[in-house]
């Protein structure tokens, strides 16, 4: 992919020591993501590698603001990350038993490694569960109309609740029988 080919790093021809990379992250490059979230977005990634003889690790510092969605209109919602992230890359033709989603292991046939899927993954895991306006900030047409289609009314979710567990499956007292034997 040609919009990606900045976040390819050739370690081949670094030698041990520390090096700085700054990359600006738009909607362009989350555009190169299909499966990605997070659509739109404007955001700074600071990387610093620390070269080794063995490994190479990442540290991710990743300021700036996404596009979500509202979980209550769907409306769209700017929300600020900052977060630091590491990825280890461990020079190894054998993949060490313990598997670690931190540790990501590069080949001796390898001679560049790709920042780009670690970035839109650590911006995706930075993104809270569920965004929301604040208080009265919502698309109130679109609410009226979330809530014309609404199946079970808030009053009655915790009857429901209550119901359910009160009635247990018949069969399963049939099973506490043979237990107790």
């Amino acid at each position: 992919m040609k919009e990606l080919a900045e976040y390819i790093i050739p370690f081949s021809g670094m030698k041990i020591g520390n090096y700085n990379f700054d990359y600006k992250i738009s909607d362009k490059f989350f555009g190169a993501f299909e499966y990605s979230e997070i659509k739109k977005g404007d955001l700074i990634v600071e990387l610093l590698i620390e070269k080794s003889e063995t490994m190479m690790v990442a540290h991710f510092d990743i300021k700036g603001e996404i596009v979500s969605e509202c979980a209550i209109c769907l409306g769209e919602l700017n929300v600020s990350i900052d977060k630091k992230y590491r990825q280890i890359f461990k020079f190894s033709d054998e993949e060490d038993l313990k598997l670690d989603d931190e540790i990501t292991f590069v080949s001796s046939t390898e001679f560049e490694v790709s920042v780009a899927p670690f970035i839109v993954e650590f911006i995706n895991l930075s993104k809270p569960n569920k965004t929301t306006h604040k208080e009265g900030q919502c698309d109130e047409s679109l609410v009226a109309v979330l809530d014309e289609y609404l199946l079970v009314e808030e009053s009655n979710i915790e009857e429901i609740d209550v119901e359910d567990e009160e009635v247990t499956d018949p069969r399963w007292n049939a099973l506490k029988k043979l237990k107790n034997k």
